[in-house]
């Protein structure tokens, strides 16, 4: 299934300035924290870089070793409960939030991942909060982590790894919860057989990765993702490969994103429709990186988000 759709909308509301904690706001990766190496051709030679973060590697890795910990309730909202939550993942402290919806489940578990925000000026409840609430007060737990770099998670110093790291911090997650699903605790109800994902973003690029190594996830949401950084054409790369995802997409894309080409969407969307894959792109007229928070545009992402889980996974 292939959908392009373009909004117009009816009227602009301006960017509207608000506490950190919410800010409208995301950015792009910092260079530094992916790597380049790979180059811009088709099959790049293998080097120790790319050969150490590539999939073969993260595919021979071992995934939950350490321990999470539920720190505390952290805020009872209608319809969920946020808790806040610490974990280990490479001997790293990754700090962030869980959501978990009100009643007996059992519950889809979706995976919130953040893009790119300064570390002087990220806060665990980011601007991507509200679309882990959104998600959660539909019936769906979400894991929501700070990844590595960015405060309070501990920081080992950026390097070109291709967005390894955050991507071993996610599959770590993952793992950990595994191991507590179903125990006493807020991962009771934790279907872990129904996985979702979403990413803007940096976060976009990551889902990407983790797609790729958890055969388990059954739907994937990106919205401004970084979804060509390492190569022009993100087919069978060393960090992803489209060919091994079986789940359906969903991808969205501001029409004036002037961090991460809207092309880089539309050129995703078609490989998508080369490959076959199950797939719904829309494209939304005059909104930023990260959509203007307040009007019809963040609203119907929102909801399509919803009710493209619903359609994939079982709630």
């Amino acid at each position: 299934m292939k959908k392009y759709l373009y909004l117009t909308m009816i009227f602009v509301i301006g960017l509207v300035s608000c506490s950190p904690a919410y800010s409208s706001v995301a950015m792009l990766a910092d260079p530094e924290t992916v790597s380049t190496a790979v180059g811009s051709q088709a099959n790049p030679t293998p080097t120790p870089l790319t050969v150490s973060y590539s999939i073969a590697a993260l595919q021979e890795r071992n995934y939950g070793d350490g321990e999470l910990t539920v720190e505390y309730m952290w805020e009872r909202k209608e319809e969920f409960s946020r808790y806040y939550i610490t974990y280990t993942s490479d001997g790293l402290t990754i700090h962030g939030f869980v959501n978990v919806p009100d009643g007996d489940g059992p519950f889809p578990v979706v995976i919130a991942l953040h893009g790119y925000i300064p570390a002087s000026e990220y806060e665990t409840l980011d601007y991507s909060t509200r679309y882990a609430d959104s998600i959660a007060r539909k019936g769906y737990i979400v894991l929501h982590p700070n990844m590595r770099n960015f405060p309070p998670s501990d920081s080992p110093g950026r390097v070109r790894d291709s967005l390894a790291g955050y991507t071993i911090d996610v599959m770590n997650l993952i793992a950990l919860v595994d191991k507590m699903a179903g125990q006493e605790g807020i991962f009771k109800n934790a279907d872990m057989q129904q996985l979702g994902i979403w990413g803007h973003s940096l976060g976009g690029g990551i889902a990407l990765r983790v797609a790729t190594l958890e055969n388990r996830i059954k739907a994937i949401v990106l919205y401004g993702a970084v979804s060509q950084r390492y190569n022009n054409d993100p087919l069978g790369l060393p960090v992803y490969d489209l060919r091994d995802i079986t789940a359906p997409f969903s991808v969205h894309h501001g029409s004036d994103d002037e961090t991460v080409s809207p092309a880089w969407s539309e050129t995703l969307c078609n490989i998508l429709a080369e490959l076959g894959k199950e797939h719904e792109c829309y494209f939304y007229q005059g909104q930023p990186h990260t959509f203007y928070r307040l009007g019809s545009s963040d609203a119907l992402f929102i909801q399509r988000t919803v009710d493209f889980f619903n359609n994939y996974l079982e709630n």
